[in-house]
């Protein structure tokens, strides 16, 4: 999946019926970012948290948001790895769960 394929699923779901909310949720997509690993390998993680660095240059705390959509084979992994790999050293971290049928 590249970052077009990720922003049209992130919008698919999200009814927009007035030109303020479709503004506002322009201004949110430009926040979303989707990079591509592997589910059980440190390297991708840790090549999610150079990308997040990247993206939060300048600031004191970084507070960081992980929506995982996943099967529930690899919920445990990768909930290991984020933690392991991508959580702030300033700031917070949330996880937020879809739970999909494997």
């Amino acid at each position: 999946m590249d970052h077009e394929e990720f922003l049209k699923r992130v919008k698919s779901n999200i009814k927009t019926p007035t030109k303020d909310m479709e503004e506002k949720l322009a201004e949110f997509t430009k926040f979303c970012s989707y990079i591509s690993g592997q589910y059980d390998q440190d390297d991708s993680f840790y090549n999610l948290t150079k990308h997040m660095e990247e993206r939060e240059k300048g600031q004191e705390e970084t507070n960081r948001i992980f929506y995982m959509a996943l099967p529930p084979s690899v919920f445990i992994p990768v909930s290991r790895h984020l933690k392991k790999c991508c959580f702030p050293e300033k700031g917070i971290a949330r996880i937020i769960v879809r739970r999909l049928r494997s």
